[in-house]
């Protein structure tokens, strides 16, 4: 191996992502936004009123009320948003944090075996949210808005309760969120319960 051929080993991987870039006016859609600074929460409208005195537009997060289905939180830069989503690093502001890493496992409801198979981002969110009155103000934040498994095809990054606690999933745009292994599947078809397994997404253990 030559010298070239060494650094071109060590060359960082290309962004497997592309940005959609979208913008919000909070004249036209009133108290959409929470933002999170310094451990306080304000609509963006009270954000912007308190940056005309101080100037400050600095926050740790932002997230938009009533989506359906639930989406991540957004970050200050697209670093963060990529970093928060795969676990890397979280937020400091006094939040539970979830992440979904970059590998997903497919576990059996029934018996519990499992599959790990990485997952990829493919679509990162750009929103600008900003007003005009009094003055031109905006913030900008960035989150995952879809990923993609070689089993399930792409998905949306979600998050649903489970007892208690909170938990990442991917609503995936072809199979439910709900697996079984293979071998479970054939005993269901084979008892008459097929149809249990036709609602479930079906993998096979490696």
């Amino acid at each position: 191996m030559g010298i070239l051929d060494f650094f071109k080993s060590k060359a960082p991987e290309e962004p497997t992502w592309e940005i959609v870039e979208k913008r919000l006016c909070i004249e036209d859609q009133r108290y959409k936004v929470r933002i999170k600074k310094a451990g306080r929460e304000f609509y963006t409208e009270e954000f912007f009123r308190a940056a005309l005195k101080t100037g400050d537009l600095k926050f740790s997060r932002f997230w938009v009320l009533g989506e359906n289905p639930v989406l991540p939180h957004f970050a200050p830069s697209l670093k963060e948003a990529v970093d928060w989503f795969t676990g890397r690093k979280h937020p400091k502001d006094g939040y539970n944090t979830i992440w979904w890493g970059d590998r997903l496992t497919f576990e059996c409801a029934i018996c519990q075996a499992k599959r790990v198979a990485p997952l990829r981002i493919t679509q990162i969110e750009r929103l600008t949210v900003g007003s005009a009155i009094p003055t031109d103000r905006d913030i900008v934040g960035w989150r995952v808005v879809e990923v993609e498994s070689e089993l399930t095809g792409k998905g949306v990054p979600t998050k649903k309760l489970d007892g208690y606690k909170t938990v990442p999933v991917v609503k995936w745009d072809k199979f439910p969120n709900r697996y079984l292994c293979g071998n479970c599947a054939r005993k269901l078809a084979e008892v008459g319960r097929g149809s249990e397994a036709a609602e479930a997404f079906v993998f096979e253990v490696e």
